[in-house]
């Protein structure tokens, strides 16, 4: 049986997927699509570790033709803990249909969506290999006048009947940026809000994210960007910093992070092949 907390962190995994799955993380998707990128390779180096000299390959990422992710592995090897994890992407009429994870080699779980004629994820069914239990999600989706995304419900029930209710709210301003979203669980009680501070432009200038419940945390994220409208940098609340460096083609380069004495503490270069 699937314990409450995994439940609701299910639901915000496969909805946070449903919102970014065609977006190539830390890489503009117009971007990807532009360069017909095929793979990325992520690899970090621990500054922080004395006498290291070599780079491990943190994730590496395929893309098809459509710039749709297709294949994510993260090592953690990386990280120093003994664990791989592996995400396989299909679709159907360019939506993705199915997803499956496996976690050191072996399966951990596979979702199956089901679309509205409005090509939001309306049903999502996700069988856990090792507990073998199964979540069923019925997600309803409601917009505002301006068809933008005003709040999505997620209702939950898995094998043995327990239920659960999730609640996304979003508001813009009045150029229709996304300025705060919040999430509340099935008796009201928030999990979690994000806010956006934005420039007249409408880039980000910070964001403020606050996690509630038994754990709860609070970190700002302030942003400054090049000439080109890209991210040049970001620092957070505990005065951590990252540092963000491009090819001539926009895509990253590489990645400083600093820790919050300013000492650089990893590197992260990436590396690129082309579809032809």
């Amino acid at each position: 049986m699937l314990h409450k907390k995994m439940i609701k962190q299910g639901i915000f995994g496969l909805l946070m997927l449903l919102s970014f799955t065609l977006k190539a993380q830390q890489n503009d998707t117009s971007l990807i699509r532009k360069n017909k990128v095929a793979t990325v390779h992520k690899y970090q180096f621990v500054h922080a570790f004395e006498g290291n000299k070599d780079a491990c390959l943190l994730e590496f990422k395929k893309f098809n033709r459509l710039s749709a992710i297709t294949f994510h592995r993260t090592d953690m090897k990386c990280m120093g803990w003994n664990n791989s994890e592996e995400k396989f992407y299909t679709y159907e009429n360019g939506l993705l249909g199915s997803l499956e994870i496996r976690r050191d080699n072996r399966p951990y779980a596979r979702s199956v969506f089901k679309y509205n004629d409005a090509k939001d994820p309306i049903q999502i069914t996700t069988h856990y290999a090792e507990m073998k239990d199964t979540l069923l999600s019925f997600n309803e989706f409601y917009r505002n006048s301006k068809n933008k995304l005003d709040s999505t419900i997620a209702r939950r029930v898995n094998n043995s009947g327990k239920k659960s209710l999730i609640k996304s709210s979003y508001r813009y301003d009045k150029k229709k940026n996304l300025v705060q979203e919040y999430i509340t669980d099935e008796s009201g009680a928030p999990l979690s809000m994000v806010i956006y501070d934005r420039l007249p432009d409408g880039k980000i200038k910070n964001r403020d994210i606050t996690i509630y419940g038994e754990k709860p945390n609070f970190k700002q994220i302030y942003y400054e960007y090049d000439q080109k409208d890209r991210v040049l940098s970001t620092i957070d609340s505990q005065n951590r910093k990252q540092l963000f460096f491009y090819n001539e083609n926009g895509l990253l380069n590489n990645v400083y992070t600093y820790n919050g004495n300013g000492d650089l503490e990893v590197e992260f270069l990436f590396k690129y092949t082309y579809h032809e």
